[in-house]
């Protein structure tokens, strides 16, 4: 309880074989317990999870979720009122102290100081929404600036389309990425025809709630499959920074909330699965392995559920890639805004790792050869979304002993 008081985000761990449970900080827990809460805890769900022949049941206890109305206009003082009597602490940051009154919204917070000094002063979260009301550029384009570079769940701002248009291109003058401004629901709310300020507030806690308790289901498909014929053994098992290469790679992903994780394996593969000892993931083995990455693919593809929506493929020899890249490259999935194919870069290279969106799993499922799926980038240029790490990881895998030497410095 204080815990939630302060904002920190604390995982239950019931073992149900014995009764005993423990208090686990995702944050700071590496062990693969601490993995698999923090992949509940992404998903904001009680789950069951089996780890060493032990079954756990995982429970969250996340603070209160909060939503940051910039814009003390009439749509916000209804929006106040629904977010409180949905369980969401308000916030409302406005400095035309003639509209943010306590008369207008009673019992909620108002914070009459200009959006980047506000949210400076108490930072946005991973249980943050931020909703820009102000219809005022000044206040907007500042607030959804701060929050872009926080890790709030859902960002939205009011406008019509052609208003929305204008300003994602001043927030890209400002540097933003596509996949950025990707985050942005504008025009907020669902389309249901809203056009009192009420039935706006409606319609965008329908999209707030609907992004928080129906997120897109997106699968991870790590191949460890290769036999490392230029290492001249093994790399995927080699020790790196504390555990094996390939638990690098499934650890970021189980930490990113990508379920299931499915590990593809080939050679070596009781060595393989040794080092994913007590990890939650599904095993596929490919026995065609040395017929290229494309088998490795379609033993993956085959192995994710009807329900999820894509597929996030991972390398098992890039421990560089981390679960904040997977969560950015998540972020930026938007089947339906013609953003179903979403690839991390490194100065506009493509790289690792690549969300493939469910209408591409058959074309992949027809692979052939080591080209893996790069064809059906070309072949459906229009559906993909660069996300720029910023950094070289992306391009960063271990294909040699000196590689390897390099990275464990």
């Amino acid at each position: 309880m204080a815990a939630r008081r302060d904002g920190q985000l604390l995982v239950r761990a019931l073992n149900l074989e014995t009764g005993n449970d423990e208090l686990i900080d995702p944050a700071t827990d590496h062990s693969p317990l601490g993995a698999a809460a923090a992949a509940a805890a992404g998903e904001d769900v009680g789950c069951r999870t089996i780890l060493g022949g032990q079954t756990w049941f995982l429970i969250p206890y996340h603070s209160k979720s909060e939503i940051v109305i910039i814009g003390a206009v009439h749509c916000a003082q209804a929006l106040a009122a629904l977010a409180a009597a949905a369980g969401f602490h308000v916030r409302v940051i406005d400095p035309r102290s003639a509209y943010a009154t306590q008369e207008r919204f009673a019992n909620v917070v108002l914070e009459s100081a200009w959006p980047n000094e506000a949210l400076a002063a108490r930072p946005l979260t991973g249980r943050s929404a931020l909703v820009a009301l102000a219809h005022d550029p000044k206040l907007d384009d500042a607030a959804l600036a701060v929050a872009l570079r926080s890790p709030a769940r859902y960002i939205g701002a009011l406008g019509s389309r052609r208003t929305h248009e204008r300003r994602l291109a001043r927030l890209q003058a400002q540097g933003f990425s596509p996949a950025d401004l990707a985050r942005i629901h504008g025009p907020v709310g669902l389309t249901i025809g809203a056009r009192t300020p009420a039935e706006i507030a409606i319609a965008i806690m329908a999209e707030m709630i609907q992004e928080r308790r129906a997120p897109v289901r997106v699968a991870g498909i790590v191949l460890a499959a290769g036999s490392s014929r230029r290492m001249g053994h093994n790399k995927l098992t080699a020790p790196v920074r504390g555990k094996p290469m390939v638990r690098h790679a499934v650890d970021a992903a189980l930490a990113a909330g990508l379920d299931p994780v499915i590990v593809v394996t080939g050679h070596d593969t009781g060595a393989v699965r040794a080092a994913l000892a007590g990890a939650a993931v599904r095993l596929v083995q490919n026995d065609d392995h040395l017929e290229g990455i494309s088998k490795s693919l379609r033993a993956g593809i085959g192995a994710v559920p009807d329900n999820c929506d894509g597929a996030m493929v991972l390398l098992g020899d890039m421990p560089g890639v981390n679960s904040v890249l997977i969560r950015r490259v998540r972020a930026a999935f938007k089947p339906d805004a013609g953003r179903a194919i979403c690839v991390a870069t490194a100065g506009g290279r493509r790289g690792h790792p690549v969300l493939w969106g469910r209408q591409f799993f058959g074309e992949m499922s027809s692979l052939n050869g080591d080209a893996g799926a790069r064809s059906l980038m070309l072949r459906h240029a229009g559906q993909v979304c660069e996300v720029e790490a910023g950094d070289e990881t992306p391009l960063a895998d271990i294909d040699t002993p000196e590689a390897l030497a390099d990275y464990r410095l």
